[in-house]
Parts: structure tokens; C-alpha cells; sequence
């Protein structure tokens, strides 16, 4: 629902009494002289919203009119189209009872008379009517006749009409359904519904004032006349018996001095009447009443002759002339025939034009508000060039009250908010800036702001106060440390500190504090070793400006004397530094500054003139059977090397000792006791230029004399579980045993001794040894294969063993071996590698095969293709060679293009064969029992007769007869026997629902068990 907007500017000149062109004391004056009075007058009940008005409006008289001249100049355009639009509202009064009077088609002299009457009563002139008139023609008397007056109304009360009138002239309102903003035919709900959220919303404010007090008047008059259908219907009586008053008025006042009534006015009366709201025919009743009331006779009615159309006349907004409607039309710019002012208005809000006579755009924009929308404008673009925002948001808010869509006032107030928000992030990067200590960086945001506020915001100075004081100050002590730099750097560092503690982002302050020289270091040693002078030095104690970096300078010959003086020779960040480019028996000198960026310490730390005394080095030490021998490499320019020995610790000097006799680059030292320990001291001597000798620091080793150390024989290998390989050798009498896994053979023989040095240079992984007599690989490689190397490390000194190898090739399991008659011919028979196409045979009598290299063995390769062609091998024995035979079968496999033998680890993939006597075979029989809950019986029988058994195991599978003893579970072992014996078969077992053969004890070792045949049955539960 739109609200209607009405201009209400009070004439604060007025109030106060005084001229509009008074001066500042003079308004001053009258508001101190009227503050009194009105206060006063409050008390009196018939003026009492008068007067609240006018204390309520004190704040807004200041700022009117003794605040701002824009605002004054503002205020004086708002008030001057105010009474422009109060002039023209009785202008209007006054052309609307001329038009009555001049509709029988002229005007009388009675008729002017009349007119001059009512100019005076609405405050106009005479002048005033006359411009009105000038176009309308004199007209002659006419007599007058009686008629009886109107009986009344019954309407509400001359009382109550009278309160809810004064309610609405204060609201400037002109019945309670405008007031409220409501149609005629508004539902009751909606009026109950809008009283009683305007009472809530005035109820809310806290101040009284005369406003609030007249609404909340008109609000209750509104609940009692509107909320009911009797009350509702009295006061919309009442509303029609003041517009019938008002059409009444202009009757008698279009009737007054006429004979007769013409057409003319006739029709006049009737657009009067239908302007306020009142019928046709209501009208004429009106008419023939007021006629026969003042005695004006009437025509002959409705049926009459059409009367003349009164002509359009336009009046001049300037000078209150009227020109002619059709003459100004025909014209290219139509102006004002009078004071050639234009006779058109432009809407600002459209931009559609308009005659002076159309009061309203169809946008609902008011010709009389126009004036005061272009002031208010221009004040607020001049206070905004000003950048006093504030005043322009008050006059951009004040345009946006009575013309709300206006686009211009929108986007100058979206500027201003623009405007607004850059000077809020301009204050609060001041903020930041000063909080933060970032001085510079603050004024700068400072002055920023200060460009976008008024030249005599009351922060701006104070602001700028807060920021160039401590800046003033922290420039003071920026220049005292840009003067102390040169001499005293840490006083510099100082001021430049304090400065910067004030205003953190000084340039100058940071800029001085990065030139200005470092510390120095501090306690420069130097120490030559292998070769090389390696210097060390103490940082100095850090300030908090960045890392540092170190000047060395070196000089020959003598001592350093300035920092001119010598060679730069390396920028280190670290303390400490070698100088490899000096000779042993030179004399040299050095010195140590900081350095930071461009900037170097003002002083350094200095050693020298030193003597360089080179050391021995390579130095190699072997201890044997009561005996030392020593090995180095001499340095250059050295005259002698003395070696000295002793007891207990090392020697320290030359003639802390005995001397032992040298040549120049080794010793022997010999009648020593063995499992002692003796400390040697190797110095180098050297003869300085000024003729003394002198001797190095030294270079101390020790030494343990001992008897020989025996070679460690080959490791046992054997595979744990989880892939662990196992290692085991015997455990040597003196030392510790050392493992070394390489992938190639180690390339030492067994018995080399070696150094520690010499040792760990060997490429290969040293296993963890946990135990003096094994060690486990806990990650054997899992390709190719690898070499176990033993070594015995005692005195100092490793002494290697015998290596072992391991495969990744998984070996062949389950051999067999069978002789073929009593000659020397063999049938070996066992189960592949899967990787493995070829099998070597190893064969030796009397022992077991060391490895798959043994020399003292006999070796055979057989492919798969050939052995599968027969389902065995035949190994030829030699003659003459008395067993038993130890056999041994390997896998052979191609790993990446490499031949690889796996390692033997598995004990089935070895066996025992006699001499040349006959092996033993053995039968057995499965006995059922006789009673119920007995065990099976199983008995063994031997050829020959009453030859040994050794241990076995009962193998047992559901479904299939087991070949092997891999075949199925091993359901129970038996120990070794002879021939007849009988053991009870106690597992649970049904043999009767089973399949069941025995085989040799797998966990027995091969080498330990005699030869034997086992002779399976051929019925029951072993039949395949």
C-alpha cells in the first residue's frame, strides 16, 4: 500500500518572530527570548500541541538555521517551495470560486466585489484576482430572489468533529482514511489490524512529542469511529456532510448576486460537486436548495442548452498571470505571456514534462516539491566537494523522504557510501598501522584519510599529533645512530633499536640497522691436522639482525696488523674453516671478521704467527708374536720422526717414553709381552728458520702383541623359519668373531689380516653377530647370491676366514639312493626345484662334500630332460674306493644371465651309501586289533635277517597312498629297531578308513642313518 507523502516545513521565522534575512545574533536571540514562552504555553490544554511542536523542533531550528550556511540556504528553499505551494493552494481556491462566479459567462461588478472579499479572506490581493480575471469579460446585474434553507444532518457532533479535526490539520491530514493510508472500502480487520501496529510502533518511541501525541489521538479516534459498522457508517456520514458543507459554500458563493442560474455555472457545480465525490443528482438537489434559498432562479434544468466551455487557463508559477491555454500550446516553448517564464515543469524523477496547471506526475511526484529536491541536491554536491559527507547524506536523506525513487539522490548516496567505506578502511589502516607500531606506514594512511574528510574534522589534527611526535622522536635516534655507526656500532645498533621499537618501518632506521658493522668473533684457534690448518672461532652473541658470515684472512710470515693486511681467503657461514693451502714448516698468521650483507665488523679475532707442524699420517699398525710393527707416510719438510712407546697411556711428548728406533717411514718394535697393551707416539720433527728444533703434537696408537690367530673354518649354514638364515661355526679361543655378506667373493684369502680401516672399506653388510659361536641373517637377498665372510678381529687387527655361499635357488628335496646289483652302478632318484633345469651330483667317499666345489668330491650335471627320459640317474662309482659314499644333489638355475647353485640347505637332498656290501630292506605289516579299543599293531622284518632299523614315521593321507613322506601327516615316529620288533600304534587314527605307508624319519640326519630299502605292502591300507 502506497503512503501518501505530504511537504511539512514549518516557518521557523515565524515561530521566532523574526525577519528571514536575520543574522546568526539575531536568531540566537529569538530562540533564547521564544524558549520560555513556549515551554509556558505548554501548559495551556487549547495550545498545548502547538507549542510541543515548536519545543520539539529547537533541535532542528539549530541546525536549519544556525548551523551551516548550505544548510540555512537549504532550509530557506524547502520553506520558500513551501509557501510557493501555499500560495498556489489559495490561488487555486480563488481560480476555482472565479471559475464559479465567471461560468454564466462573464463576471458582474457585484461578482468582482465578491471576489476581492474572498482574495482578502485567503490572504491574497487584489492584484492577485485581477491577473486572474484579466481574461474573463464584465457581464450586467441581475435581481435576486428567496427560497427556504436546508434542514440538518445527523452526523457526529459539532464537538467530536472538532477534536478529530484538530488532530488532522496538526498531521496536515485530511480525514482518518488518509491518515491511515486506507481505501474507503477497507475490510474492518484491516483497519483494527493497521491502528493497532501504528499505537505499537508510536508506543515504542520514548520521547513525547506533539507529533507522537497527535498521532496517538488520531489512532484512537480511528478505533472508535472505523473498527465498527454503526460508528464506521456515522463518520462516513460525516465525512459526506462536510464535502455537501464544502459544495454548499461554492454554490452560494456561484449563486451569490445571480438573477438566475445559468448552464454555466450550472455545469461548474457539477464538476465541483463530482471533484468531491457527491452525485449528480445530489448536486442539483443542493442546487434547487440553494437557490430557492438565496432567491436565484433556476433554468431550465438538466435539459437545457449545452452551456459554453469555460477556456484552460494556465497560471504563471512565477508571477501568478494566466495565459490562455490554446495560445500557449501553439507556441514552440510555451512561456508565460507576462513574465516569459515557461509554462512547463519537468518531473525529476520520469523526466516527463508537464503543464504549470497538473500539480501531480502520474509517478506521484508533486510539481511543489520539485524546487526543494534541486536545493537540497545542490547543497548536498556542494557539501560533498567539500567532503563534508555527512551534511550531504542529511540532504540526500532528506530528498529520499518526498521523492524516494529518484535515481540521482540513489547513486549520489551510493557514492557517498563508496566514500564512506574507503574512508572506514582508510581509518582502520591507520589503525593497524599506528597499533602495530608501523609509524610511517600510519601517516601515510593518515594522510590518506585525511584527504577524504572535511579540512576541520575534529580527529585529523589529534591523529596526526599521535603520529608525528614518536616519529619525530624515532627519527632523532635514527640520525644519532647513523653518527655512532662508524666508531661504535653496538651503541648504533642501539639507537637504530629504540628508533625501530617507536616505528618499526623507518626507513632509515632499517636501512642503518642492516649497514652498520657486525661483532666481531671471538677466541680464533688454530690447529694443523692432516695436512690442513682447521680454524676454529666463537660467533659473536647473536642480535637478532640475520645470519652472519665470516672473513678469513691469512698472512705469511707475520702477524696480521690490520684488516687490510693478508689474503682473503673464503666467506664461511659456519665457525670453523680448513685452509688446505699451506705447507707443513710454514709460518703463518689469521684472522677472523663477521659480515652481514655489505657490512663488515669494524675489528676481527687473530692468530699468529703460528708454525704449521705436520703430522704422519697413513699410519698403519701390526701386532704379531711378541712384536710391533709400525707404518706412515712422513710429511714434507720434515727433518725426523721419533717414535716412543709406553706403558699404561699415551706418551705426552718426545721424552715421555722409550724411543724406539726408525726409519723414516716405519718401525719395529720387537721383545714385547703378549696380551699387553703399548702406546706409541709418532712426532714429526722440524727445524725452524731461526735454527731450534721443534716437534709436532704427535700421532698416538696402540698396539696388543699375541700369538697367531687361527683361521676360522668354513660356517654351517641352515635356514630358519621366516627366511632367517642360520650360521654357526666353532668358537675360536681368543677374539670375536666379525660377519661380512658381500655378493661377490670378498677377494681376501683366508688368513689375510686386515685393519679396522682396511675391513670396514670392504663393500659389503656386517651382520649383528649375537652369540661368539652363530649369527642369523635376518634378510638374506632374495635374488642371486651372497657370501658369508668370518673374521676373528683381536689387537686391533681382523683376521679373515673361511666364506660360505647362499643361493636364492631352492634345493631338491627327497633323494634316493639305490645300488643295482654288487657293482659299482647307482640309481639316484629325487625331487626338482621348480627353478632349477639342471641338478649337480656331488659325491665323496668317507665324508661329507664341503660344498658344491669341493675338490676332493666327485660332480656330476644332469639336465631335467634326461633324468625325466628314465625316471632316475645312474652314478657310476669308481673302483677301488672303499665307501660309504656321502651324495649330495644341488639345483642349478640361470638368475639374471648368472649361474647360480642353491645352497644345500635342505636334508633331504643328501643320503649315505654303503660299501660295496648290499643295503638292508625293510618290510612291515599293519595288524588289525583283536577287542575293541585296542591299538593296531605294526610289525618290521629285515633282509638280512636281524639287521638294524633306524628311525621311521607313520604317514598317513585320507583319500591317496602317500609316495612320500611329504605326501600326507606324519600321524607318529618310531624309534630305531631291529628286525621282529613290534610297536602299538597309538594314534588315534582309524587305519581302516585311511591310507597309510612308513618312510624314514625326516628329522634324523641323513649322514647319521644307514642304508635301507623300504618294501611297502601290497594289500590293506599301503596298497596303491
Amino acid at each position: 500500500m502506497e503512503t501518501r507523502q505530504r511537504t511539512m516545513v514549518a516557518d521557523y521565522y515565524t515561530m521566532l518572530g523574526v525577519d528571514p534575512g536575520a543574522d546568526r545574533g539575531a536568531l540566537e536571540a529569538a530562540l533564547a527570548r521564544c524558549q520560555p514562552l513556549w515551554s509556558s504555553g505548554t501548559r495551556n490544554p487549547k495550545n498545548k500541541h502547538t507549542y510541543q511542536s515548536y519545543l520539539d523542533q529547537i533541535p532542528a531550528i539549530r541546525q536549519a538555521l544556525l548551523g551551516a550556511p548550505a544548510d540555512r540556504a537549504a532550509y530557506d528553499a524547502e520553506l520558500a517551495a513551501a509557501q510557493r505551494v501555499e500560495r498556489d493552494r489559495k490561488l487555486d481556491a480563488l481560480q476555482r470560486r472565479l471559475r464559479l462566479r465567471s461560468a454564466k459567462g462573464g463576471l458582474t461588478v457585484a461578482d468582482r466585489a465578491l471576489l476581492r472579499d474572498e482574495a482578502v479572506r485567503l490572504g491574497l490581493t487584489a492584484a492577485d484576482l485581477d491577473r486572474l480575471a484579466e481574461l474573463i469579460p464584465p457581464k450586467p446585474e441581475s435581481p435576486a430572489e428567496e427560497d427556504a434553507p436546508d434542514p440538518p444532518v445527523d452526523v457526529l457532533d459539532p464537538a467530536m468533529r472538532r477534536q478529530i479535526r484538530v488532530a488532522l490539520t496538526h498531521l496536515r491530514r485530511l480525514d482518518l482514511y488518509e491518515a491511515l493510508s486506507l481505501t474507503r472500502d477497507a475490510p474492518a480487520q484491516e483497519i483494527i489490524n493497521l491502528t493497532d501496529a501504528e499505537r505499537r510502533r508510536w508506543m515504542q518511541k520514548a520521547q513525547v512529542t506533539a507529533e507522537k501525541t497527535a498521532w496517538l489521538e488520531l489512532v484512537s479516534h480511528a478505533q472508535s469511529h472505523l473498527t465498527t459498522p454503526e460508528s464506521r457508517a456515522r463518520y462516513d456520514r460525516t465525512l459526506a456532510l462536510e464535502a455537501e458543507e464544502a459544495l454548499i459554500a461554492s454554490i452560494e458563493f456561484a449563486l451569490q448576486g445571480l438573477p438566475r442560474l445559468d448552464p454555466g455555472t450550472r455545469n461548474a457545480l457539477h464538476d465541483e460537486g463530482a471533484a468531491l465525490g457527491i452525485t449528480p443528482d445530489r448536486v442539483d438537489r443542493l442546487i434547487v436548495r440553494a437557490c430557492r434559498s438565496l432567491g436565484v432562479a433556476r433554468d431550465a434544468g438538466p435539459s437545457a442548452a449545452t452551456a459554453p466551455v469555460a477556456p484552460r487557463l494556465l497560471r504563471c508559477r512565477a508571477c501568478a498571470g494566466v495565459t490562455d491555454f490554446a495560445q500557449a500550446a501553439r507556441q514552440k516553448a510555451a512561456a508565460c505571456r507576462h513574465c516569459r517564464a515557461s509554462l512547463h515543469w519537468d518531473c525529476p524523477i520520469c523526466k516527463k514534462p508537464h503543464w504549470v496547471d497538473e500539480p501531480r506526475c502520474p509517478c506521484g511526484f508533486r510539481v511543489e516539491l520539485r524546487d526543494p529536491l534541486i536545493r537540497h541536491f545542490e547543497a548536498a554536491t556542494r557539501a560533498y566537494k567539500t567532503r563534508d559527507l555527512e551534511t550531504a547524506l542529511r540532504h540526500l536523506q532528506r530528498i529520499q523522504e518526498f521523492a524516494p525513487k529518484h535515481v540521482g539522490t540513489r547513486k549520489a548516496m551510493e557514492r557517498i557510501q563508496h566514500r564512506l567505506a574507503d574512508i572506514n578502511r582508510a581509518r582502520a589502516a591507520w589503525e593497524s598501522a599506528r597499533t602495530a607500531g608501523r609509524l610511517v606506514a600510519a601517516l601515510e594512511a593518515l594522510e590518506l584519510w585525511a584527504s577524504m574528510l572535511h579540512p576541520s574534522h575534529p580527529e585529523v589534527d589529534p591523529s596526526r599529533a599521535d603520529v608525528t611526535t614518536p616519529l619525530r622522536r624515532a627519527q632523532s635516534l635514527a640520525a644519532r645512530g647513523r653518527a655512532a655507526a662508524a666508531t661504535d656500532p653496538r651503541a648504533a645498533r642501539s639507537f637504530y633499536q629504540q628508533s625501530l621499537a617507536l616505528a618499526s618501518d623507518l626507513p632509515e632506521a632499517l636501512d642503518g640497522l642492516h649497514r652498520c658493522p657486525p661483532d666481531h668473533p671471538s677466541s680464533l684457534i688454530a690447529d694443523y691436522v692432516d695436512g690442513r690448518v682447521r680454524l676454529r672461532w666463537v660467533a659473536p652473541a647473536p642480535d637478532g639482525l640475520g645470519p652472519l658470515s665470516y672473513v678469513l684472512l691469512r698472512k705469511h710470515g707475520g702477524a696480521i696488523e690490520h684488516l687490510a693486511d693478508g689474503t682473503r681467503i673464503a666467506e664461511v657461514t659456519a665457525t670453523e674453516y680448513d685452509d688446505g693451502q699451506v705447507n707443513p714448516g710454514d709460518t703463518v698468521s689469521y684472522a677472523a671478521l663477521s659480515k652481514r650483507g655489505g657490512a663488515e665488523s669494524i675489528s676481527a679475532a687473530a692468530i699468529g704467527p703460528i708454525v704449521l707442524l705436520g703430522e704422519v699420517t697413513d699410519v698403519r699398525v701390526e701386532a704379531s708374536d711378541h712384536e710391533v710393527d709400525l707404518f706412515w707416510s712422513p710429511p714434507a719438510n720434515a727433518l725426523d720422526i721419533r717414535v716412543v712407546r709406553k706403558l699404561g697411556a699415551p706418551p705426552t711428548g718426545v721424552k715421555d717414553g722409550e724411543r724406539v728406533e726408525t726409519l723414516r717411514d716405519r718401525a719395529h718394535d720387537r721383545h714385547l709381552e703378549n696380551d699387553r697393551v703399548y702406546h706409541y707416539g709418532l712426532f714429526s720433527v722440524y727445524k725452524r728458520p731461526d735454527g731450534p728444533m721443534v716437534a709436532s703434537r704427535g700421532v698416538f696408537v696402540s698396539a696388543q702383541p699375541h700369538p697367531p690367530i687361527e683361521v676360522l673354518p668354513t660356517p654351517t649354514l641352515a635356514l630358519d623359519a621366516g627366511g632367517r638364515i642360520r650360521l654357526d661355526w666353532p668358537r675360536p679361543p681368543r677374539g670375536t668373531v666379525k660377519i661380512l655378506r658381500t655378493l661377490k667373493p670378498a677377494g681376501r684369502a683366508p688368513g689375510d689380516r686386515l685393519s679396522i680401516a682396511e675391513a670396514e672399506a670392504l663393500d659389503g653388510h656386517w651382520l649383528d653377530v649375537t652369540a661368539p659361536d652363530h649369527a642369523s641373517d635376518p634378510s638374506p637377498p632374495a635374488l642371486g647370491v651372497c657370501h658369508y665372510t668370518p673374521m676373528i678381529a683381536s689387537a686391533g687387527m681382523l683376521t679373515v676366514g673361511r666364506s660360505v655361499a647362499y643361493s636364492c635357488v631352492p634345493d631338491p628335496s627327497d633323494l634316493r639312493a639305490t645300488r643295482v646289483g654288487h657293482g659299482q652302478r647307482v640309481h639316484l632318484r629325487w625331487r626338482w626345484s621348480p627353478q632349477g633345469a639342471q641338478s649337480l651330483i656331488v659325491a665323496r667317499a668317507g665324508a661329507a662334500p664341503l660344498d658344491s666345489d669341493d675338490p676332493e668330491a666327485h660332480r656330476i650335471l644332469v639336465h631335467e630332460l634326461d633324468y625325466g627320459r628314465l625316471g632316475h640317474h645312474t652314478l657310476t662309482l669308481p673302483l677301488n674306493v672303499e665307501g660309504p659314499w656321502h651324495i649330495r644333489v644341488y639345483s642349478v638355475a640361470q638368475v639374471a644371465g648368472q649361474t647360480v647353485v642353491s645352497p644345500g640347505l635342505e636334508p633331504t637332498a643328501r643320503t649315505l651309501l654303503p660299501g660295496p656290501h648290499p643295503e638292508v630292506t625293510v618290510s612291515y605289516a599293519f595288524r588289525r586289533p583283536g577287542f575293541p579299543g585296542r591299538p593296531w599293531q605294526l610289525t618290521f622284518r629285515t633282509e638280512p635277517a636281524g639287521a638294524e632299523i633306524p628311525p621311521t614315521a607313520l604317514v598317513a593321507h585320507p583319500r591317496t597312498i602317500p609316495l612320500s613322506v611329504d605326501d600326507g601327516e606324519i600321524v607318529q615316529q618310531f624309534p630305531a629297531s631291529r628286525d621282529g620288533s613290534t610297536f602299538p600304534i597309538r594314534s588315534k587314527l582309524n587305519l581302516a578308513n585311511q591310507r597309510a605307508r612308513i618312510f624314514a624319519d625326516p628329522h634324523t640326519e641323513p649322514d647319521n642313518m644307514p642304508p635301507i630299502r623300504l618294501r611297502h605292502p601290497e594289500n590293506g591300507v599301503t596298497r596303491a
